[in-house]
């Protein structure tokens, strides 16, 4: 899987005559976003090498627990691995990029309650949102499968790199327990009562 055979699904939503295009790509595209950026943060905490195939159930679990931890906080464990950020490895338009994105997700989850967005999107400008989503994804693709040999799109984040990778603060996360606390301390949002 890359990003190319991920986002055909998406390319033929927005190609399909259905009325429902500009909402169906845009959700699946975001989706698909987020998930990119999960499973790079998986497949880097795989790298520690204190890791192997039978820790992987444990560390999915690990994650299926934390019900605060979203896109941004992804970025940010991801941020505390790489030795290079994120911003970096994008490059220019990381920023600007990154925003869009974020407005993307609120959008989305506006839609997703049936409330309205205030924005009274139409199709085509739902349809360029998704093309943004797109352009992120297949930009972070290129520099992480050049950085790491992960694209974020390979159906199984929990593999070890084909390359020697240097990466930070394992010593953070080189056990079941001190995995649990990373995330708790670095990428659990704390949700206000």
């Amino acid at each position: 899987m890359n990003y190319k055979n991920e986002f055909g699904t998406v390319e033929l939503i927005m190609n399909s005559k259905f009325i429902t295009k500009g909402v169906d790509s845009f959700s699946l595209a975001l989706i698909k976003a987020e998930k990119q950026i999960r499973k790079l943060f998986t497949f880097l905490i795989f790298q520690n090498p204190v890791y192997c195939s039978k820790d992987c159930h444990k560390l999915r679990n690990i994650l299926a627990e934390n019900k605060n931890v979203y896109f941004e906080d992804f970025i940010k464990g991801i941020n505390l691995i790489l030795t290079k950020s994120l911003h970096e490895l994008y490059g220019v338009n990381y920023k600007k990029d990154l925003a869009e994105i974020n407005k993307c997700i609120k959008i989305r989850n506006k839609i997703f309650h049936g409330q309205l967005t205030y924005k009274s999107l139409s199709r085509d400008e739902l349809i360029e949102k998704t093309n943004n989503i797109r352009k992120w994804c297949k930009q972070l693709a290129s520099m992480l499968n050049e950085e790491i040999d992960y694209d974020g799109f390979g159906r199984n984040s929990f593999q070890k790199s084909k390359n020697k990778l240097t990466l930070k603060n394992f010593d953070k996360f080189d056990t079941i327990e001190k995995y649990k606390q990373f995330i708790k301390d670095n990428l659990n949002r704390k949700i206000k009562k």
